[in-house]
């Protein structure tokens, strides 16, 4: 007897799951595998919070998968002592699962498990969830590609044939073996039924002011999709949510419509240029700024910032409730970056680090390319310095985000809640007093400035923009779909 394997990766569903779809019709038994990586939870991108995300969506695929006739087995270790302990006992026929555009670590891991296939004559077969190439890349037909992706309907999954009588492994969820212990207070609950009931809540009725509140730490809490845990686990297929999305009704406004699906556009561009050039997670995207803050790094601020603790009470709300939720919302997301990266003077690669940790939905392919972004270490896009009293005065006007998130100002006036530099009467045992932020700003100027006089490369900058930058859209496409231009400097995802 032999068996075929599904390995679960970040695909924790049951709905357009091509891996499954295939084993369902293959004809032989199927084992449903989840393997906890020992490994993988020490890292320093993943986290207790995003565990914790996944386990509550293991349980929930565990009985979605019984209702299927499938069972899942779960298990910890390397992956490759898995499936070589799974030998011992029946014949492997296929390894069926979805591509990933992950980390390092997952990519050396599929190095290791394609390898360990080819030595036990085992067929390891891949499918697509996002429309990603691999391989050589022609930028241009990109975008072509990817509305043919969206184009093809979702597959449904027939009844299986499980080859082990029951669920196991679960227990081995109860216990997180990561190095970290950044658990959240109140962060969005994985599993399948509620990606459906926050998918169907943001399309039938919050996504009429999903523009409105995007921006705004507080509205877009609601206003948001908030799918980007969900998505970037696979406990919902991309695919679905983009046609779901072109059925959403005009009379919740076209705007909204329209600029929610490009951003889910944006979400497979910036994930492509991961898969394009992976080093982005070590390296800067533009190889003539990779020196740039790497060797002035200040741990004192760093460990400031990551607390929430800089003294600008606006970036400080937004990295407490970060670290409180496990979520914010993208605009504040790259100002938190921002900062970090111009008043702080921190090179990119440990606060993006830090951020994946923190972000449930961290997705390695969107994070690293949009952190350079964001630090200024692509060479095409623009020094994105974010004023954070000025985004304050704009997106918390009554300073009801601060005192929220910073009770230590209950007793500042209104008039210095955004700017406590300029209140004498605060001392600096209650709150840090920081520099002001045009100072710190104007600092960093000079200092990119020197900076570029003897580093920029104007040859690695035309690199860069040939395999990385947007291509104009194409014209070809079904007229009764939305795809609106949308402003890449300006961009929100989800």
């Amino acid at each position: 007897m032999s068996v075929n394997i599904v390995w679960l990766k970040r695909d924790l569903r049951v709905n357009d799951h091509n891996a499954l779809h295939y084993a369902a019709n293959d004809g032989l038994p199927v084992f449903v595998l989840y393997v906890v990586e020992t490994d993988y939870w020490n890292l320093e991108d993943t986290s207790a919070r995003q565990f914790l995300f996944i386990k509550e969506s293991l349980k929930s695929l565990a009985k979605n998968l019984e209702s299927r006739q499938f069972n899942l087995t779960v298990r910890k270790g390397s992956v490759t002592e898995i499936l070589s302990n799974i030998m011992k006992h029946v014949a492997i026929n296929k390894l069926l699962s979805h591509e990933e555009t992950g980390n390092s670590w997952t990519f050396k891991r599929d190095i290791e498990v394609k390898k360990w296939a080819r030595e036990n004559k085992v067929v390891w077969k891949e499918f697509k969830q996002k429309p990603v190439i691999r391989g050589n890349l022609n930028r241009d037909k990109w975008q072509e590609s990817a509305i043919e992706f969206f184009d093809d309907k979702p597959i449904s999954i027939p009844s299986g044939h499980s080859f082990l009588p029951r669920t196991t492994g679960l227990e081995l969820l109860d216990c997180y073996g990561g190095n970290d212990n950044y658990f959240a207070n109140d962060c969005q609950t994985g599993g399948i039924e509620s990606a459906h009931t926050v998918l169907n809540g943001f399309l039938e009725s919050r996504v009429k002011d999903y523009l409105y509140g995007i921006s705004s730490p507080i509205k877009s809490i609601r206003s948001s999709s908030r799918l980007s845990p969900y998505l970037a686990h696979g406990v919902l297929s991309l695919k679905d949510v983009m046609q779901k999305a072109w059925q959403i009704s005009d009379e919740l406004g076209s705007r909204n419509k329209s600029g929610f699906v490009s951003r889910l556009f944006w979400h497979s561009h910036f994930i492509q240029k991961f898969e394009t050039e992976p080093s982005h997670e070590f390296q800067a995207v533009n190889k003539s700024f990779d020196m740039m803050r790497r060797n002035e790094f200040d741990q004192d601020r760093f460990n400031l910032w990551k607390m929430g603790n800089t003294g600008v009470p606006f970036v400080d709300a937004c990295m407490r409730m970060l670290n409180h939720t496990g979520w914010i919302n993208f605009r504040m997301r790259a100002m938190l970056t921002a900062f970090s990266s111009y008043h702080l003077w921190l090179h990119w690669q440990k606060p993006a680090s830090h951020l994946a940790q923190m972000f449930i939905d961290y997705e390695p392919g969107i994070h690293y390319p949009q952190i350079q972004m964001q630090s200024g270490v692509t060479g095409i896009n623009p020094f994105r310095m974010y004023n954070p009293v000025k985004q304050a005065e704009k997106y918390d006007p009554k300073n009801e985000f601060v005192r929220k998130w910073i009770p230590e100002l209950g007793h500042v006036p209104n008039t210095f809640v955004q700017q406590p530099w300029l209140y004498p009467a605060l001392k600096e045992d209650v709150y840090p007093k920081s520099e002001p932020p045009e100072i710190l700003v104007k600092n960093s100027r000079l200092k990119i400035k020197e900076y570029l006089a003897t580093h920029a490369d104007p040859n690695e900058k035309q690199r860069v923009i040939k395999t990385h930058a947007s291509r104009k859209r194409t014209t070809n496409k079904p007229k009764t779909k939305s795809y609106d231009k949308v402003n890449k400097n300006q961009f929100s995802l989800f």
